[in-house]
């Protein structure tokens, strides 16, 4: 027996076609992943977002995934640096990554942007955490941090979870 399933939430597709059977825990599962990228203010507030299954060729739409909801107050990056206890330059980048993607509902970001955001902890940032911003996003691409592009990056969903339970 086929499967074949197709969704599309805004900028975010997902199709399947192969002979594994899908059980609706699986699809389950599958929805609560895609759920996760709603967690992008710019993703949760696409218009005409739309989520549809198609299994054994028979359709059934259904509503977009719920967006989760944002920090109602917006918070300093020097806030966020003291939630997260921010010491070493890695830990600021994550502040500073959070406040772009939560605070500023960017989606990605350059490292200039990460660099003038962590200057902007004052309370945390230190001169020495410029020259080491290259060794600090060789450790969090992969872990904490999605790498885009060249010098443009994201955080990771989990990563983004994680920030918007400790921020809430």
């Amino acid at each position: 027996m086929s499967a074949k399933v197709r969704i599309k939430a805004g900028r975010v597709e997902f199709e399947y076609e192969g002979e594994t059977e899908l059980s609706i825990s699986d699809i389950k599962d599958l929805f609560s992943h895609i759920e996760t990228l709603f967690t992008v203010p710019s993703l949760a507030s696409v218009e005409g977002s739309s989520v549809a299954e198609d299994v054994d060729g028979g359709s059934e739409d259904a509503p977009p995934a719920a967006a989760k909801a944002t920090n109602a107050s917006k918070l300093h990056v020097n806030s966020i640096a003291a939630k997260l206890s921010a010491k070493t330059a890695s830990q600021v980048a994550v502040a500073a990554a959070a406040y772009l993607q939560l605070m500023d509902g960017k989606d990605t970001f350059s490292r200039q942007e990460l660099l003038a955001t962590m200057r902007a902890a004052t309370k945390y940032y230190s001169a020495n955490m410029a020259s080491n911003l290259t060794k600090a996003l060789k450790a969090l691409v992969g872990t904490k941090f999605n790498q885009i592009g060249a010098d443009e990056y994201s955080l990771t969903s989990d990563e983004h979870s994680k920030l918007e339970i400790a921020l809430a």
